[in-house]
C-alpha cells in the first residue's frame, strides 16, 4: 500500500521454513503474534522476525488490562530486545519516507 510493504502474520502457530520466508520477501512492517501458548512466543517471534527482517514490528496478540487469556504480556517480547521501541497511539499516518532505515518496535496503545 503506497509503495510500503505490510505483513499481518495473523495467528501465527509454527515457526516458518524458508521457503514460506522467501514468499513473504520483502517486509517493511510486520505485524507478529507474541503471546504464546496460542501462537508463537515472544522467543520464537524474534526468531521469524530475524528470518523476514523488516523494517518496523508491531507485536500482537498479547496480554492486557483485564483480558484473563493465558497469554503473555508485551513486555516479555519488548524485554528481549535492545531495539528501539516506540508508542505510537491507535493509528498513525505513514509515509515511505517516515519508515527508520534501522529496525524498530512500534506498540500501538489500545
Amino acid at each position: 500500500m503506497d509503495d510500503i510493504a505490510f505483513c499481518h502474520l495473523g495467528d501465527l502457530g509454527h515457526m516458518l521454513d524458508e521457503d514460506a520466508v522467501q514468499q513473504i520477501s520483502d517486509v517493511d512492517i510486520l505485524f507478529i503474534p507474541v503471546g504464546g501458548n496460542y501462537t508463537i512466543d515472544s522467543a520464537n517471534a524474534w526468531v521469524v522476525i530475524d528470518s523476514i527482517k523488516p523494517r518496523v514490528v508491531v507485536p500482537m496478540h498479547y496480554k492486557f488490562g483485564g483480558l484473563s487469556l493465558p497469554i503473555s504480556e508485551v513486555d516479555s517480547f519488548l524485554l528481549k530486545s535492545s531495539i528501539r521501541i516506540l508508542h505510537v497511539g491507535n493509528e498513525m499516518d505513514i509515509e515511505r519516507e517516515d519508515l527508520p532505515d534501522d529496525l524498530e518496535i512500534w506498540v500501538f496503545t489500545l
